[in-house]
């Protein structure tokens, strides 16, 4: 959308200069009269005064060539100790003989932080901020050795465990990578045929009705709120380590979450170093749905999770007894 505005811009003050020669070699050359003394004057105060020492040419290029920073995202990441998660894991799978990962525990983490700070579970409507009632959360899936990308949604994920998560990406992955889900294929499939300059706009208004507005175009392969809250992607089979993922702006998720490669590092764990496996976790967040304070808060939640899953109810239940403690006291 931004790509878009910025090129509807260029080609405006393009037309606009264009218009403004022509007229000016045509019909009126007052406008190169015009131009010429506001250009003197430009120089003369640019160059002959205190502003030279500012803005040298290195300086005016920087300035010409970028437009205002207007992105509103939010870059966080984390060092993530994983032998907690291991032993976790391992315990599940014994219990459940499923294939358990990380990718699925990081989705399980990511659900019980937004299930507890809803302020990004919702949607920008029309310039306000509406609450979601459900919480989904979409896992990518790369196809067909990387030629394509799909995205498996588990809905009402804060209403379920690690292994409820497995079975559905499990089955639906299975889906899309077969060829057999039809919500991908009509997703994708019409894309083959369309110019890129007609699939801009598609995207941003099919994206805004079913991710913003909550309509379903099972037609179009999007549901309600198509691709939930929260989109994670597991980048460390690609071979990265560190990654931070852009938000696409169609799908109108408020939080994006990477997951690198496994590395072995020095921590420091009871004053003692140690080597340790080690993920680099990212989020992108969305600056509208929040501030800093309350990104900073579903980031603690977040990270405890992964370093304590057994622990993490208990301590988050406690700590919510006491807020609430201390707001009956201020009252």
């Amino acid at each position: 959308y931004q790509r878009r505005v910025h090129g509807k811009m260029n080609a405006f003050y393009g037309v606009a200069i264009l218009a403004s020669l022509i007229y000016g070699i045509f019909f009126d050359g007052t406008y190169y009269k015009i131009y010429f003394c506001l250009l003197i004057g430009y120089a003369l105060l640019t160059q002959i005064g205190t502003l030279t020492r500012w803005n040298n040419k290195r300086k005016k290029c920087n300035i010409a060539t970028w437009n205002a920073p207007n992105c509103p995202q939010i870059l966080i990441t984390l060092e993530w100790d994983i032998t907690k998660a291991q032993a976790y894991l391992e315990k599940k799978r014994k219990e459940t003989n499923l294939p358990l990962t990380l990718t699925h525990f990081v989705g399980l983490a990511a659900s019980r932080a937004l299930s507890k700070e809803p302020d990004l579970n919702g949607r920008l409507s029309f310039g306000n901020y509406i609450p979601k009632e459900d919480l989904g959360i979409s896992f990518l899936v790369s196809l067909d050795g990387g030629k394509d990308l799909g995205a498996c949604t588990v809905e009402k994920i804060d209403h379920k465990g690690i292994e409820d998560i497995c079975t559905e990406l499990s089955s639906s992955s299975k889906k899309i990578r077969s060829h057999t889900n039809e919500e991908h294929a009509n997703r994708t499939q019409p894309l083959a045929f369309i110019p890129t300059f007609i699939i801009e706009p598609i995207m941003f208004l099919v994206g805004y009705l079913s991710c913003n507005l909550g309509f379903s175009l099972p037609w179009l392969g999007f549901k309600k709120y198509a691709f939930g809250t929260c989109i994670i992607t597991s980048v460390g089979m690609l071979g990265y380590e560190h990654v931070f993922a852009p938000i696409p702006p169609f799908t109108n998720v408020p939080l994006v979450v990477t997951v690198g490669a496994t590395v072995k590092k020095p921590m420091v764990v009871d004053d003692e170093v140690k080597i340790r496996d080690v993920i680099n976790v990212t989020l992108t967040l969305d600056h509208r749905y929040t501030d800093g304070a309350r990104a900073g808060q579903i980031y603690k939640k977040f990270r405890d999770f992964l370093h304590d899953p057994e622990g993490f109810s208990a301590k988050h239940e406690h700590d919510e007894i006491e807020a609430q403690c201390l707001s009956l006291i201020h009252i």
